[in-house]
Parts: C-alpha cells; sequence; structure tokens
C-alpha cells in the first residue's frame, strides 16, 4: 500500500481503542509515528522504496510488541522504550557490491542496538548469517537483558562464531528451544509466542551464499576452536530441541553446539532432544548421538540429558 504519514494518522484517530496495526508491502513514508497509547503492537511486512539512501524511520514509544517481516531497505528504530518484543525477519536487499553490504552490516547493527533492551527477540535467517559477518569484522553486541531469544536459520559451522558471539551477550537468558525442522530456511510464514521466555533457533543445513563470501567452513571451524567463546550462559535453565532431522554425519556441526552449550550452561537443569523418526535407516545414527550427548561434559551438576526419537 502507498501510504503517508497523514493517512496513518487518520486511521489512528478514527480508532482511538486500536491495539494491533498490521502493514503489508508498505511504500511511500520514510517516517512512520504513532503515538497512540492504546496500540501495542505493530507488524510491518514488507517495506520498499526506490532509494536505498533514505532510512525508513519507526517511532513507537508505547508498542510493546513490534514485527518486522520480509524483503525490506534501511529501517531505523527510534523511542522505542516500550518494547517488550521485537520480531526482526527481515532482509535487507540493498544490492550487490562493497557499499551496499556495509550498509547492510550498519542496518543490521542498528536494529540490533535498538532492541537491546526487549525481553523477547526473535531473528530470522538473514539477521543470523549477518551475525558472523559482523563478528569477522570486530564487532561486539551489546549486552541486553533478554530472557527469550528465538533464532530462526539454517545454522552451519559458518555461524558459530556469530551465533555464540551474540548468546554470550545475552546472560540473562533463562530458556533455549530449538526447533530443527525447516524445509524452506529462507521463507517465512509462522510466528511463535513467547511464553516460557524460550530461546527458539529453527535450524536446517542449507548453505548460505552471503557468508560464504566472507569466509568458509574452514576458516570459521578454525575460529570457533580457537576463539575464546566461553563465556558463561549464567541463568539458561533449560533446552529443548524439538523435530531434530537428518543423519549424524550430515549434522557433525550439531555436536560442537551441543557441547557449547553443555559447557557454558553454569546452572543448566533439564537438555531435552526429540529427533523426527523417519525409519529404520536414522535409528543407529540416533542411538549414536544419544551417546554422545550423554557423554559430553557438562558444568552443571544437575543437568539431565535427554535424547529420544
Amino acid at each position: 500500500m502507498n501510504l503517508r504519514e497523514s493517512v496513518i494518522e487518520k486511521v489512528l484517530s478514527g480508532c482511538p481503542n486500536l491495539e494491533c496495526l498490521e502493514l503489508d508491502s508498505v511504500w511511500g513514508i520514510h517516517r512512520l509515528e504513532i503515538s497512540s497509547v492504546k496500540l501495542r503492537k505493530l507488524i510491518i511486512k514488507k517495506y520498499e522504496d526506490e532509494s536505498n539512501d533514505i532510512w525508513f524511520e519507526i517511532l513507537v514509544p508505547y508498542v510493546h510488541n513490534l514485527q518486522l517481516l520480509g524483503s525490506c531497505n534501511s529501517i531505523s528504530l527510534r523511542n522505542v522504550a516500550s518494547l517488550v518484543t521485537a520480531v526482526l525477519y527481515v532482509d535487507f536487499d540493498l544490492g550487490d557490491g562493497d557499499e551496499f553490504r556495509k550498509k547492510e552490516c550498519s542496518c543490521l547493527k542498528e536494529l540490533l542496538h535498538s532492541v537491546a533492551h526487549v525481553e523477547n527477540l526473535d531473528l530470522g535467517p538473514w539477521c543470523i548469517e549477518g551475525l558472523s559477518i559482523l563478528e569477522l569484522k570486530g564487532w561486539q553486541p551489546s549486552p541486553s537483558s533478554r530472557k527469550f531469544l528465538k533464532l530462526n536459520a539454517a545454522i552451519v559451522q559458518l555461524d558459530f562464531p556469530g551465533l555464540c558471539s551474540f548468546l554470550q551477550s545475552s546472560s540473562d537468558l533463562e530458556t533455549l528451544v530449538i526447533d530443527w525442522h525447516n524445509p524452506e530456511p529462507r521463507a517465512f510464514g509462522f510466528l511463535m509466542n513467547f511464553e516460557g521466555r524460550e530461546l527458539h533457533l529453527l535450524f536446517s543445513f542449507a548453505h548460505r551464499g552471503l557468508l560464504s563470501r566472507y569466509t568458509n567452513e574452514d576458516e570459521q571451524s578454525r575460529r570457533f576452536k580457537t576463539h575464546n567463546f566461553n563465556g558463561s550462559l549464567l541463568h539458561l535453565k533449560t533446552i529443548k530441541v524439538f523435530n531434530f532431522d537428518g543423519s549424524l554425519s550430515g549434522n557433525k556441526s550439531v555436536l560442537q553446539l551441543v557441547k557449547y552449550l553443555l559447557k557454558n550452561a553454569t546452572v543448566l537443569e533439564k537438555f531435552v532432544i526429540a529427533a523426527k523418526f523417519e525409519g529404520s535407516d536414522e535409528s543407529q545414527d540416533y542411538v549414536k548421538m544419544a551417546q554422545d550427548f550423554q557423554s559430553f561434559p557438562r558444568s552443571s551438576l544437575h543437568a539431565s540429558v535427554v535424547f529420544s526419537y
């Protein structure tokens, strides 16, 4: 929809009790300011603009739940102090070339800094991929107060340094939930609710092109093993993995991730992994995985590890 700021103002003034506003395929505005005290949830699905040089400013001082979904140009969040939940399922498609990539990194840093205070954070695949690109460039995420973190991504070994760095900035995190099922890793069309303060990661193992331009699997493996990613996850008590899928030979990187979590979650109480069972061919792999998971050292003496299929 082609909107002007005055149109939004008229809609809100005519609906004084409106609590949720969803805008789909927005273009034609560069600033969205909503001062309604009643509006608590704002969803923007795809923002387009012919110019890549102008930022789309969003000022929503009373909104509690903000969801940015789909392909977007540059978005800047201003005055979002009331946010409790932020969903950043965006893909900044600003073009090719180094200058565009610098701007994409700048956009991601801006967004992550703006939502460092939220309790519930949901990141899409593009954001996850960007974390490791930023980490390669020496960027460190701001310390956060998030208790729930959801990551939807096709996580591969390339992602580990950025992911671990981001987890270290989430020192108040309480629960980690991993949903491994992701038939279309780049598509979206679902949202999780944030009850239970969980961290949800959606994993699959498709290779991602943007990050591979900066590094490769071998280099990231060396970085993961040699870099100091030993910051303790001081409040992480529960880790749940659902819909795990695939053979051990194709998912060796999951062993590294599980080792990392068990080593650094110092007050962990429960680590549950529920795999999808699609045939007897996978059963031997799952038995071996279960044995490996049980044998991994853990920093919490109270942590139980359960693998089911």
